[in-house]
């Protein structure tokens, strides 16, 4: 955690202000904006797709002081793994199509939960496996995904008109379960449990009102109480549909709960189960580095200050560790404003030297396009990322500079 922040603060030093859409953090003293972030990582849903007792040993069920994630069975590491990829990191048909064909069935579920019908989770299953095996014959391709994804979070979100921020939030939930659970080293079985719990989390939240769900005002008792119901709710829809995976139906009901014992029911420390405790942090992280319509979304080197210097307490810190340890200074599909003032967007992180990406130049200091070229900063030296930004960041830019052309 310590080196995080010293090169958090190493990069700190070298920036420039950056925008307030871009890096804005919530204020989160009042009640309404507070419980709306609950209500995003309350709920926990999945499926069940083999016996529940192959998972005696799992470690989402374990409880003990010690974990000992050593024991699972691990990845490949990723030299021991050749790439299929020849070509620059970039537009992956096979990837895109995926991506596609997944949120489609998402969207599928979470309308059938909002009527409390039938819902088909073995369909989001199967295009689960089909990821999975990709990713083990070439681990990079989860920098191709998030670039993917990073790009199409409005086309996502406009799937559907009410339920789509829930959709979309099943999205980021997946991409960061597997990196988490990548650093975890859960084995096959446990990571597929682990993601599924993380895209279903919340469909509970597809049952309450959409005026609820999209309220930009502080809650009223009532509809805070609501909200309060949505893990039970997913708890009960997951068990309807079939689903008997202890991890997942354990934090469908637990995810609210807090390591401080501030939640709902009251639950602490290891008390909590252990898939609800890591659930429940990467929902609060997803809720910080993604819109909602009472605030503006942080960059997730400022979500993770944000839930150090305030919500710290409330979450087991050995995982908030291995959550840190697993997001990137400078993401995939977040822009970046160089020393020369050039501005591109990372599609490829460097695990070893975080602050050195390889990054597809498009604009100028301005904002205005220039021919596409990409730049490897590991091979550049003289190049440094001054400033991080999302899409409405450059846009800001590109607005500041046209009125000061005025």
């Amino acid at each position: 955690m310590a080196k995080y922040f010293d090169l958090l603060r190493q990069h700190q030093n070298n920036a420039e202000k950056p925008s307030a859409s871009a890096t804005k953090t919530a204020d989160h003293s009042e009640s309404g904006e507070l419980e709306k972030m609950i209500a995003d990582e309350s709920e926990i849903d999945g499926n069940e797709y083999s016996p529940s007792d192959t998972f005696s040993s799992n470690p989402l069920l374990a409880d003990e002081e010690e974990y000992s994630y050593a024991e699972t069975t691990a990845k490949p590491s990723p030299e021991a793994i050749t790439p299929t990829r020849t070509t620059p990191l970039g537009y992956d048909a096979n990837i895109s199509s995926w991506l596609t064909v997944c949120s489609q069935q998402m969207t599928k579920l979470f309308k059938s939960a909002s009527t409390n019908s039938s819902g088909d989770f073995n369909s989001v299953i199967y295009e689960l496996d089909t990821l999975l095996q990709r990713l083990d014959k070439d681990e990079r391709l989860i920098d191709v995904l998030e670039l993917e994804i990073a790009t199409r979070i409005k086309q996502i979100r406009a799937l559907d008109d009410d339920l789509g921020g829930l959709i979309l939030k099943s999205i980021m939930m997946m991409l960061y379960a597997i990196k988490v659970g990548g650093r975890l080293k859960l084995n096959r079985d446990e990571l597929r449990s682990f993601i599924l719990a993380a895209m279903v989390h919340h469909i509970g939240m597809a049952q309450i009102s959409g005026d609820i769900r999209h309220k930009k005002e502080k809650l009223s008792k009532d509809e805070v109480e609501e909200i309060r119901t949505a893990p039970v709710k997913s708890h009960d829809y997951i068990g309807a549909n079939g689903v008997t995976d202890a991890a997942i139906l354990l934090a469908a009901s637990q995810a609210q709960e807090r390591f401080d014992g501030s939640g709902p029911q009251g639950l602490s420390g290891l008390d909590i189960a252990y898939s609800a405790r890591i659930i429940g942090l990467l929902s609060m992280f997803e809720a910080l580095i993604h819109y909602r319509p009472y605030r503006n979304r942080l960059l997730p080197r400022d979500a993770i200050r944000e839930l150090v210097n305030h919500y710290k307490q409330g979450f087991d810190p050995r995982l908030l560790k291995v959550l840190i340890e697993s997001i990137s200074l400078y993401p995939v599909g977040t822009f970046v404003q160089l020393n020369s003032g050039d501005i591109g967007q990372v599609i490829q992180v460097n695990p070893r030297l975080p602050l050195r990406p390889l990054i597809r130049m498009m604009f100028d200091s301005h904002g205005d396009a220039i021919s596409p070229r990409e730049i490897n900063l590991q091979k550049q030296p003289n190049l440094m990322v001054q400033r991080c930004m999302y899409e409405e960041g450059l846009q800001e830019l590109k607005d500041s500079s046209a009125q000061g052309d005025r």
